[in-house]
């Protein structure tokens, strides 16, 4: 087994074979009661185990390929399948733990980023009204603008002889209510 450095590594190791040996003494316990749990669950993976075991160990020696793996005996195979088995169901638990903690982060992170996405429309429509705003406010100060350039020109008056003023004087004054003619 590889040297691990880290000690909090270590104690995660350690915790989850703590945790194992539980589940394997179960295991091991089921399997000497029952013959279908014994015989189809537990040794197959501890046979399967062994003669992947000592086939690796006689290449790794340069001895060649050996030609028959004798199986296990009834209780070592027991006893290896249950080890083989509980650590199996740890895995799975701890896998399981991880995916579903992955999977609730990423959830996490797809609601902020959709919450973030949200804020950022809202910010762009908030934009286009001040946009608007701001063009409408530079057409209302153009028009004040051309009409303060309209006050500021001299204001011609057209002299009128009397004599006009005078033949014109109903023509001009019909629509003007009586009040605004005398103070």
């Amino acid at each position: 087994m590889v040297i691990i450095v880290l000690p909090i590594l270590k104690l995660a190791i350690l915790g989850m074979r703590q945790i194992a040996r539980p589940v394997s003494n179960f295991i091991r316990k089921e399997a000497k009661q029952s013959k279908f749990f014994r015989d189809y669950i537990c040794m197959p993976p501890a046979q399967g185990f062994h003669w992947c075991e000592i086939t690796i160990k006689m290449l790794l020696m340069n001895l060649g390929r050996p030609a028959k793996v004798e199986p296990l005996n009834q209780a070592m195979a027991i006893e290896l399948g249950a080890e083989i088995l509980g650590e199996l169901i740890v895995f799975i638990i701890a896998a399981g733990g991880l995916i579903f903690e992955t999977a609730r982060q990423a959830k996490k992170k797809n609601l902020e980023m959709s919450s973030i996405n949200v804020h950022s429309l809202e910010l762009v429509e908030a934009l286009k009204v001040l946009e608007y705003r701001q063009k409408r406010q530079k057409a209302y100060i153009e028009e004040i603008t051309h009409a303060l350039a309209e006050l500021n020109k001299p204001i011609t008056v057209k002299k009128i002889k009397m004599e006009e003023f005078r033949g014109k004087q109903e023509e001009l004054f019909k629509n003007v209510p009586v009040e605004y003619l005398f103070d």
